[in-house]
């Protein structure tokens, strides 16, 4: 197994190199906002590799740096916030290196995001068909009704129904279930190599959540795109990513292929998070609820950040664990850690 989403200071321990072959490698990855009221560590030493086509699961609970580990991979963040890292290369580019003018090009075409509010995608004053086809020919040389079936392709594919009429209205006519469809859509148009895709099926119905999960799934499988998918709910992403990765406080925690984060949680706040679905076991009962609430990153506790909420805390919690292998491909950050979830 590929050892995804593994902490810097891990694999240098280990004496790793930089693997080939790899579409991401991102190693060391720290994105602080500098404020008044001190440093915001919101991203504090995130590693990530992916090959062409596997599925990563970034899951947490908000505030834990999801999203902003997203943005940062994107270049979208903005001050007072700084990306730093020891590496980040994506597809042989050093994305470090590279001008902004460089990153807007990458942008759409090579690496593509699906946001969680489709407004942040979608321009209220041009209509969806502008919008689309700018999309592509932004990035390749095709004719106006090439760009045009594609993009009717791509609507019918996220199963937006009647595809024609809806490029011809403005993104305020239409539901936010169906904007955001849209949204996914145009992150799709130029078949990117890597889509980092941030809760973007929280809108929609169950239904068309599932069709999209098995169109994204069969895009990874059949054009080698690769995916990184945020959210909360490991209900979802269970069924979909090929390998998970526990995100609390700005940092990985846990990460394994998913049945063995599923069927063998190793740190006590997956272990949480897991015991948190409800399930055909659970019905009729009280669900586990994670104690307390997640602390606030200006100013994180000595030692584990979990360690107020956890029931197996001890007074070797205020000291950081080590993120350690603990199983084939597994790793976990707890001193606790040997102790079967």
């Amino acid at each position: 197994m590929h050892d995804l989403a593994v902490p810097r200071q891990t694999q240098a321990a280990a004496g790793h190199a930089p693997a080939a072959g790899l579409l991401l490698d991102v190693q060391g990855l720290r994105t602080w906002f500098h404020t008044r009221d001190g440093i915001v560590k919101a991203v504090d030493g995130v590693s990530l590799q992916l090959r062409e086509g596997e599925i990563l699961g970034l899951v947490g609970e908000s505030g834990s740096g999801k999203s902003i580990t997203g943005f940062s991979l994107m270049g979208l963040v903005d001050a007072p916030g700084k990306v730093r890292s020891e590496r980040m290369v994506f597809n042989g580019r050093d994305l470090l290196a590279l001008s902004p003018e460089q990153y807007r090009q990458l942008r759409g075409k090579d690496m593509a995001m699906i946001f969680q509010d489709p407004m942040m995608t979608l321009n209220p004053t041009l209509r969806v068909d502008t919008q689309m086809i700018e999309a592509v020919l932004a990035h390749d040389k095709v004719t106006r009704k090439a760009a045009r079936d594609r993009a009717i392709e791509v609507l019918v594919k996220v199963g937006i129904p009647s595809p024609e009429e809806r490029l011809q209205v403005y993104p305020h006519h239409l539901s936010g279930g169906m904007r955001q469809r849209i949204a996914i859509a145009i992150a799709l148009l130029n078949s990117p190599k890597l889509i980092i895709a941030d809760e973007p099926t929280t809108a929609l119905d169950v239904t068309i959540q599932g069709q999209i999960l098995f169109e994204v799934q069969k895009l990874c499988r059949e054009s080698g795109t690769a995916l990184i998918w945020i959210t909360h709910d490991l209900a979802i992403v269970s069924g979909l990513a090929d390998r998970l990765a526990v995100m609390y406080a700005g940092r990985i925690v846990e990460t394994a292929a998913t049945p063995e984060i599923v069927g063998g949680a190793r740190h006590p706040y997956t272990h949480g998070l897991i015991s948190s679905i409800p399930s055909i076991h659970t019905r009729g009962k009280e669900l586990f609820q994670i104690p307390g609430s997640t602390p606030s990153l200006l100013n994180l506790p000595q030692g584990c950040p979990f360690r107020a909420r956890c029931y197996r805390a001890s007074s070797s919690c205020v000291q950081d664990p080590p993120f350690e292998q603990v199983g084939p491909g597994h790793w976990a950050a707890c001193w606790h850690q040997g102790v079967q979830a």
